[in-house]
């Protein structure tokens, strides 16, 4: 099957790391006022209050790599669209059923007015709604 692959893409850019440090400072600006003011009110130890501050930016830095995708501002740049890739129908298509794609099952439907698919039929991704795939029928080529 003919499917294209999209580009490979680094983990996270310095764009993405930046705009993670600076929603962070707000939080951590109150924390460190916060702290300031419990250490005035009560007699604390004076390095608590930044131990504090240090485990806060502790969490950041081990949370980063399980959160910095909601941090990208253009998810997806060499477009993770599924139009145009070419799948498999697991479930015959009257007119929805079930299809591979990308090693994925993927609900799909026909077109208004297509006939059905059966089974093991390759198809062209040509739409979505939603997480419904619309999907054509590929021309099986004949051999000369």
């Amino acid at each position: 099957m003919n499917q294209p692959q999209p580009a490979p893409r680094p983990t996270w850019t310095p764009r993405i790391l930046l705009r993670y440090a600076l929603l962070q400072i707000p939080a951590l600006a109150l924390l460190i006022l916060g702290m300031l003011l419990v250490r005035h009110w009560w007699d604390l130890p004076p390095a608590l209050p930044w131990l504090i501050v240090g485990g806060w930016l502790l969490k950041d830095i081990v949370l980063f790599p399980l959160v910095w995708r909601s941090y990208d501002p253009d998810p997806q740049p060499h477009g993770n669209s599924l139009l145009g890739c070419e799948g498999l129908v697991v479930r015959p298509l009257e007119p929805a059923g079930m299809v591979r794609v990308h090693d994925e099952l993927w609900r799909a439907r026909l077109p208004e007015g297509a006939p059905a698919l059966p089974g093991g039929r390759r198809v062209r991704v040509c739409g979505r709604e939603g997480l419904t795939l619309i999907v054509e029928a590929v021309e099986e080529e004949s051999p000369p």
